[in-house]
């Protein structure tokens, strides 16, 4: 019996990042999800595909030919959607498509917003503009695949062969219970994060890492929390454990998690991300540059 789709994307990333955890985030799923399906490809193949020792996943000898050619599969698959893709546009006289990924997470917020892009589309109409969303490390993988023609991160990657371009910066606030001591308050300082349960801030490296160096060189240590990316983990998180989690609002939360608070910091505590419009290289620029300008706009 011959893997899924989906197996081979799980197992190539996990392969690619070097942990089913690393995978799970970019897949918004469990590890022992991720974890599973390799398993179980396993299985059908009747073959090892991580070596069994060590931290960080290797593939065997075998399971790196099998790698390579989940790969090739993979990439055959995006090339079906580019070819899928270009015939729509070629049924469409005098419209061009650009294609957009933003990043996003579904429990914790998005760089932007749809209704970010409606300058754009109203003084486009020649452009049929496609905006998907996707974690960031998914929104890097598509534009680096050719899937998508530009993506909206936080954070400027520094990936060779791709330009950026600053658009907006996105504002970090902390979501709680409304039985929480910090839900009564009009704004916190960084200092109120202090042994506070804190969920790790996973979606993005370049989030974690910001979230990470900006509470050290405060002196400032929450507990923190590593939560799988379900909503009932995370309700049960600021219900019952009276848990806290950094997000950007975007005013989907009350439909998700009933009960919640989302208060924002002080001014100055640095709590706001740079956000920048990401396309390569070989783009055109003057349609880039006016997408990036539009954004700029609608912030």
């Amino acid at each position: 019996m011959s893997p899924s789709i989906d197996q081979l994307d799980r197992f190539v990333r996990s392969a690619r990042a070097g942990s089913y955890s690393a995978a799970a985030q970019e897949l918004y799923v469990t590890p022992q999800t991720v974890s599973k399906s390799v398993h179980d490809m396993e299985h059908k193949l009747n073959i090892v595909l991580f070596e069994p020792t060590g931290r960080r996943l290797r593939p065997t000898a075998r399971g790196a030919q099998v790698l390579h050619r989940a790969s090739e599969v993979l990439e055959g698959m995006d090339d079906i959607r580019r070819i899928c893709g270009d015939g729509a546009q070629s049924n469409t006289a005098g419209v061009s498509r650009l294609r957009v990924a933003v990043a996003s997470s579904p429990l914790r917020g998005s760089v932007l917003l749809e209704r970010d892009f409606r300058g754009f589309r109203r003084r486009c109409p020649h452009v049929a503009l496609d905006v998907s969303f996707l974690s960031s490390g998914s929104c890097l993988s598509e534009l680096e695949s050719g899937t998508v023609d530009a993506a909206v991160v936080a954070g400027r990657p520094g990936a060779e062969g791709l330009v950026s371009e600053r658009v907006g910066a996105v504002e970090l606030r902390l979501l709680v219970s409304r039985g929480h001591a910090f839900a009564s308050r009009k704004a916190l300082v960084l200092a109120d994060l202090e042994g506070a349960l804190l969920a790790e801030p996973y979606d993005s490296n370049f989030l974690k890492a910001t979230v990470l160096e900006l509470l050290s060189r405060r002196g400032v240590c929450p507990r923190w929390a590593s939560l799988e990316m379900s909503a009932a983990r995370h309700r049960g998180f600021l219900h019952e454990e009276e848990g806290t989690v950094l997000v950007v609002s975007d005013a989907r939360y009350p439909e998700q998690f009933p009960d919640v608070e989302v208060v924002p910091f002080t001014e100055g505590e640095g709590m706001e991300l740079p956000t920048y419009l990401v396309w390569r290289r070989e783009a055109d620029a003057a349609r880039m540059a006016a997408l990036a300008g539009f954004l700029r706009c609608s912030r």
